[in-house]
C-alpha cells in the first residue's frame, strides 16, 4: 500500500460487522426517499423508515440511510417487506438487503433481477 490509503468506508465496515454478528430479519418499509447523495454515479443514498420485526414479536421503528443501486432497490416501496441484517444488541443498527422476492443474478454478462420463491419467510 502506498503512502496514502483509502478513506475508511463506513458502509463496508457496517456490512462486515453485521456479517459477523448480525441477525437476518424482516422489516416493513414505512417510508423511503432519496437524499440526493450519489456514490460512484450508480448508488443513491436512500433514507428508509422501517418497522423491524423482532423475534419476540415486538416491532422497532428505525430510520436508516444507505447507498443502494437500482437492482437492490427493486421492489422496495412503502408497505413492502424488506430483508434486513441487524445487530441483535442494537436493532437500530441495520442494513437493508433488498426485497425478499427479488435477487440479482448475472445472465449473459448482464446483471438481471430474478423473482424467486421467498424461502426465508417465516
Amino acid at each position: 500500500m502506498g503512502l496514502f490509503s483509502r478513506k475508511p468506508n463506513p458502509d463496508k465496515e457496517l456490512a462486515s460487522a453485521l456479517a459477523q454478528r448480525g441477525v437476518g430479519g424482516r422489516a416493513i418499509v414505512v417510508a423511503m426517499r432519496e437524499t440526493g447523495n450519489v456514490r460512484d454515479q450508480v448508488a443513491r443514498e436512500i433514507e428508509f423508515t422501517l418497522d423491524l420485526a423482532l423475534p419476540d414479536g415486538a416491532t422497532v421503528r428505525t430510520v436508516h440511510r444507505q447507498y443502494m443501486n437500482r437492482y437492490t432497490l427493486h421492489g422496495l416501496a412503502p408497505g413492502e417487506p424488506a430483508r434486513v441484517l441487524y445487530d441483535r444488541d442494537d436493532p437500530q443498527t441495520l442494513m437493508v438487503r433488498g426485497h425478499p422476492r427479488f435477487r440479482t443474478d448475472v445472465v449473459g454478462g448482464e446483471i438481471v433481477i430474478v423473482e424467486v420463491q421467498d424461502l426465508d419467510a417465516g
